[in-house]
Order: C-alpha cells, then structure tokens, then sequence
C-alpha cells in the first residue's frame, strides 16, 4: 500500500472521480449562510439536500465543501447555529473540507470539525500557501491563516491540512520555487505530522516541470500526497504520472 493519497476537487457532480483517487470532493459551497453553490440569490444546489455521488471505489471517501473562492460573508461560521448546521448538511457523506478564501471564523471552524469528528466525519482545512502565509508579519502579510492553521493543529480536529500552492493557474516557476518549500516547512512545523499536510495543483498552467517539482516536494517531505482543482481538467497523462510517482494504483 502507498504512503500517500490523491484526491480533489471538482464542482461537477456528474464527475466521477479516478478510481485511484482516495478522496472526492464536490462543492464549492460558497453561499455559506444558505450552504449552497453560487452567492446569496443566484443558483446553485443545496449540499443539505443533494445525495453524494456515486464513486467507483469504495475506497474513495466522497466530501463537501464549505467555502472556496467568493465565498461569502465574511466571519462564518458566526455561531453554534451555523456549526449544527455544517453537521446536519454532512449526514450523507463522508465529511467536510473546510476551504477558507473568505476570512473564517477560525474558531468556530474547530468547534464544527469537534463536532464532525464526533459523528465520524472526515475534516480538512484547504487554504491559499503562498507569499502572504510564508510571510505573516510583512506588510500584506497573513497572520490570521497561520493563527487559525496553529488553532487547528492544536485542537487536534482536523485530519489534512491542504496547500493550495497556484492561483488562477500554476504559478511561475519562480513563485513556486519561493514558496511551495517554505509553506510545506511552515506548515509542518506547526502542525508536526507531514502526513497531514496535503500539497494541490491546478491542471491550468500544468507543464511537466513544475508538475515534477511538486511531485518532488511531497515524497522528499513526506506529506499525505497530492490533491486536484477540477481533476476532470487532468490529462490522463498527467495523472499516470502522479499515480506512478506516489506508487497508487489506479
């Protein structure tokens, strides 16, 4: 059996995930006070009322997620309220990857993954891994993602701890270089497993060589494995790649 896992993310729920994949991902539920796709009155299905998607391997854990890029309002989630119900919405699947683009509410978040833990639910906390997270105390800096990944760790509620290490597309090769390593560092330091610690991509952008060099970067530090941003976008041969590299089966 492989060290590592792959998984991803997609918000197709007519998309099947490789039978290689460990974990599937739906989402991206950005309406975070409706718990629905899209914003506040625009369309987008409702995670309490939609069924998981059918996998191919019984092996694939099939998530949520709460959050992602535009989700909105800020602060969330604001109470216990909003905490039961994340847990309510997560009855059918697997559990919930907590992917925090707006400002959350950090301790609330470990309050909710508390409460998915206890009912069996799988966790993760997905945030952006770059410049601002590696350098918290420069102007434009993040302090809060390093104070609410610490608040998580010390907790002890959340299983991965995923780095989103691209924006819009790949980074330069440059910017990958100059922060994908140090964000693994820090986030390992403060987390202190390297199991934990999930490392993404985005197949737009994807070129053999900084595809290699985050392959490189997961099996040199150890990490859980390597996770996908819209894996239907992946070309079968990169995934080949990935599944030779970290030693999964597809």
């Amino acid at each position: 059996m492989s060290d590592y896992i792959i998984g991803g993310w997609t918000q197709d729920l007519t998309a099947t995930a490789p039978a290689s994949f460990a974990q599937a991902i739906y989402g991206m539920v950005t309406d975070l006070q409706a718990l629905k796709t899209g914003v506040p009155g625009g369309y987008g299905w409702s995670v309490a009322g939609t069924a998981p998607p059918i996998q191919p391997s019984a092996a694939t854990r099939v998530r949520w997620a709460y959050g992602g890029q535009g989700c909105t309002p800020q602060g969330m989630p604001a109470n216990s309220l909003d905490v039961a119900a994340i847990v309510a919405a997560s009855a059918a699947w697997a559990g919930v990857d907590v992917d925090d683009e707006c400002a959350m509410n950090a301790n609330q978040i470990a309050m909710a993954m508390t409460a998915l833990k206890q009912a069996g639910k799988d966790t993760s906390y997905t945030f952006i891994a770059g410049w601002a997270y590696n350098n918290p105390d420069a102007p434009g800096g993040d302090p809060a993602t390093n104070a609410a990944v610490q608040n998580l760790a010390d907790a002890g509620v959340c299983d991965r701890f995923m780095l989103m290490c691209y924006g819009d597309q790949m980074w330069s090769m440059p910017d990958i270089v100059a922060n994908v390593g140090p964000a693994i560092a820090r986030t390992v330091q403060k987390v202190g497993d390297p199991n934990k610690v999930i490392l993404a991509l985005t197949p737009d952008g994807l070129t053999i060589e900084n595809r290699d060099y985050f392959l490189d970067q997961v099996v040199g530090n150890k990490l859980g494995g390597l996770f996908v941003w819209e894996w239907p976008r992946l070309g079968g041969a990169d995934l080949y790649a990935i599944e030779q590299k970290l030693g999964i089966a597809a």
